[in-house]
């Protein structure tokens, strides 16, 4: 009974008061259309928030990437055993057009096989030794073995200096030597190998500067033959000769993924190694 008399009076209330009951619905339509939109406002930053983390997620792969290309595209992929065979070098080849590897380092006895291996991958170089590993042999013997590297399909030639006349102090042979050398190369980037770890730095110092002013286009630390190979500090030193004016690639002992990051930002720009497929595999697992 009481309940059906409030409820009658509401809606005498009501029907007393129809402005204020629509201004107390239009209020409440209003509350209700500020929710949603506030609502649809704090999805729109949500989701324009998680639009701006994967664009930056992507852009972060992308130079991850970016960065893992170009570390593996600095490596040249050496097979310089005197025992190794045409199918490891065939293999070699393969591995080198798989990876994206800057070039394959080998024996004048293989290059005109790695011509004919690799004429359908012609972003991978060809680098052949000269000289190779001793250094030691007549500047006519360098230049003879540029010359017919070079008609095999060499793009690139590693050339060991003359150490003995780093010994004796006689630089100006050293320039002269390499300038034939890049003469004979017709073009092609000749890397002086200086055999760092045999050299007191004074020599290495020297002996770089000959080969640089003589238009030597690496400054090349080690045949990996001897000695402790390449490090960290002969590489920033070489940089300092080097100048602009050529480059620098690490060679002999690079193993490891964490080496040739390490020589990378020291200043390398090339990076001799038969481990290239391990240090690839080992960067792609860091990235």
């Amino acid at each position: 009974m009481f309940g059906t008399k409030k409820k009658e009076t509401e809606e005498v209330v009501k029907a007393a008061d129809p402005a204020g009951q629509a201004a107390a619905n239009a209020a409440q339509a209003a509350q209700r259309a500020a929710q949603r939109a506030d609502a649809a406002a704090q999805h729109a930053a949500a989701t324009a928030e998680e639009a701006e983390r994967r664009e930056f997620e992507a852009y972060k792969k992308e130079k991850k990437l970016e960065e893992l290309h170009r570390l593996i595209g600095m490596i040249d992929h050496t097979l310089l055993r005197q025992t190794a065979t045409k199918d490891e070098i065939k293999k070699l080849c393969a591995e080198a057009v798989e990876y994206g590897f800057c070039s394959v380092c080998v024996q004048p006895v293989y290059v005109s096989a790695c011509y004919s291996y690799l004429k359908k991958a012609p972003d991978v170089k060809i680098a052949c030794v000269v000289g190779f590993p001793m250094g030691e042999n007549k500047t006519e013997t360098k230049v003879f073995e540029t010359k017919r590297a070079v008609l095999d399909g060499a793009n690139e030639i590693d050339m060991v200096i003359c150490l003995s006349a780093v010994k004796n102090g006689n630089y100006g042979y050293v320039k002269r030597e390499v300038k034939k050398v890049v003469k004979a190369a017709k073009g092609r980037p000749v890397k002086a190998i200086l055999e760092t770890s045999m050299l007191t730095r004074d020599e290495m110092l020297k002996a770089a500067a000959a080969a640089r002013d003589a238009g030597a286009a690496f400054l090349k630390t080690s045949t990996g033959y001897f000695g402790g190979g390449a490090t960290v500090e002969d590489v920033q030193a070489l940089k300092q000769i080097a100048g602009g004016a050529c480059s620098v690639k690490a060679s002999g002992g690079v193993r490891t993924a964490q080496q040739l990051r390490a020589l990378a930002d020291a200043g390398a720009e090339r990076i001799g190694t038969s481990s290239g497929t391990s240090i690839a595999d080992e960067l792609k697992k860091q990235m």
